[in-house]
């Protein structure tokens, strides 16, 4: 029961990054080639997608206002602490059914991502420097090369990704954008499932007496 509970909050996050993971790859897959507009005015599809994602979020947020229950009789922590992430994940799942607005994500998601992957690129550019000058001043450069050169690479990978999605008639169409951050997505998902199954080794301090 320990392990259970102790895990549910990370099982819950890795269950909805997962399932927005694979409906970024349908949707995707579904609008590959086309345009923004075409996109977001396809109304079936959409709606699809929003009762789709509602109901996993209305059953996983369901499943942890229960276990909040349990938790609370068994005196292990307050009900509102527990419940309360499960209660937001309840009502943003039934407003998704009823208002069916998934398109608003995807709209926002596709506007946004591209300018999201030029400053990661730069941040990870700028990190990279600092790195490489602390490996100098302590003339450690072998030992962070092969470090310095993946992050350059990650870092420029990202910035020209995210530079050829950017306008109305990107270079990377909008579909193929969709399913590359839906495989990102996914893969982010699954290893934060597989990681709560992961048990670190515990830090041992020796002391010694002189």
């Amino acid at each position: 029961m320990s392990f259970v509970r102790e895990r549910l909050g990370k099982w819950i996050q890795a269950a909805i990054i997962i399932v927005i993971g694979i409906l970024c790859i349908v949707a995707g897959a579904k609008f590959s080639g086309n345009t923004l507009d075409v996109i977001t005015s396809a109304q079936d599809t959409l709606d699809g997608i929003s009762l789709t994602l509602g109901i996993v979020m209305i059953v996983v947020g369901s499943l942890s206002v229960c276990m909040a229950l349990v938790v609370a009789f068994m005196g292990a922590k307050g009900f509102a602490a527990v419940a309360a992430p499960g209660a937001m994940l309840l009502a943003v799942g039934v407003s998704l059914v009823v208002l069916k607005y998934a398109y608003t994500f995807i709209d926002l998601l596709l506007k946004v991502t591209p300018y999201l992957l030029i400053a990661m690129g730069a941040v990870v550019i700028l990190e990279v420097c600092f790195v490489l000058f602390r490996a100098i001043k302590s003339k450690e450069v072998k030992s962070a090369l092969v470090g310095v050169v993946f992050g350059l690479l990650v870092g420029a990978a990202a910035i020209v990704l995210g530079a050829l999605c950017i306008g109305d008639e990107p270079v990377i169409k909008y579909g193929v954008q969709l399913i590359v951050f839906g495989i990102v997505v996914t893969l982010v998902g699954v290893f934060q499932f597989l990681g709560t199954f992961i048990k670190m080794p515990d830090t041992v301090v020796v002391i010694s007496k002189k």
